[in-house]
């Protein structure tokens, strides 16, 4: 068995997705080092420069690895007629780092950087509108309000479940911890609201401290109430510390927020792991 980092037309909901068939899938919000550029034929490729680049984690057969060389029309190491190497990199997730194979292009045609590095938030921004999972004080309005930015979140489209994540509170602030997405099994529920790009990048952005390496966004699976799995954009902690109780204050945020959206279970474990704290 081998394992492949994938970041464009490979990566859950694309164009070529399939092709994994049943691979496990090791980490959703992986990184690898390196840049995402847009080709504006459908598809990034990766350059092996400074930055960050944003995809999935895969353990996979021989013979799934044998199709996406094929899908890459990748030949073997060095041949002149790849587009791409087959190449080993280092791969960042949640719960480590390990190895795996990843598809780096080799020409010198030059394409057009993708700020983020990640090719599905890339579309996302891309259209008129998307979902942003909220898990938590953003699922409380009045800080929103205070901006001048409510009529941004009026279209609610209810609870969301985000499988596979839990909140943990990794970024230490001054007066305490704050909420992070993280990828280390169990289930977290939110509130999901459907935005324009605008609200993200010019109020989100800015809000969740993007520029100061913060947060960066992610996308990430979620479960509607109408039982779909919608890929929704939502905020994890760059630079992850161990937990520190958040303020009282957030922690009201949180739950009040919460209340209207999240399941009664949900919602009676947020408030006994508050008082743990």
């Amino acid at each position: 068995m081998e394992k492949v980092f994938v970041y464009g037309t490979l990566r859950q909901g694309e164009q070529y997705h399939d092709l994994l068939g049943d691979s496990r899938l090791f980490s959703l919000l992986a990184q690898v080092k390196g840049t995402l550029a847009d080709t504006g034929s459908g598809y990034p490729v990766l350059l092996e420069t400074e930055g960050t680049v944003a995809g999935e984690l895969y353990e996979v057969t021989a013979d799934v690895l044998q199709r996406l060389d094929e899908l890459e029309e990748y030949y073997g190491p060095g041949d002149a007629r790849n587009d791409y190497e087959r190449v080993v990199t280092e791969v960042t997730t949640d719960t480590g780092v390990t190895e795996a194979w990843v598809y780096v292009y080799r020409h010198m045609q030059q394409y057009a950087a993708i700020p983020e590095g990640d090719w599905k938030l890339h579309l996302l921004k891309d259209s008129g509108e998307l979902l942003y999972f909220a898990y938590g004080s953003c699922m409380d309005l009045r800080r929103i309000q205070l901006a001048g930015r409510e009529d941004d979140f009026n279209s609610v489209e209810g609870c969301g479940v985000a499988e596979g994540f839990q909140v943990a509170f990794t970024l230490p602030l001054a007066d305490g911890g704050r909420a992070d997405l993280v990828e280390t099994g169990g289930s977290a529920e939110g509130k999901v609201y459907r935005i324009t790009p605008e609200c993200l990048v010019n109020y989100l952005y800015v809000r969740e401290g993007v520029a100061e390496n913060l947060y960066r966004p992610a996308v990430v699976p979620v479960q509607l109430t109408d039982g779909t799995s919608q890929a929704a954009v939502t905020f994890v902690v760059v630079n992850k510390q161990a937990e520190t109780a958040p303020p009282v204050y957030y922690m009201e945020e949180i739950l009040r927020g919460a209340q209207p959206v999240v399941s009664p279970a949900y919602y009676a474990a947020l408030e006994m792991r508050f008082k743990r704290f």
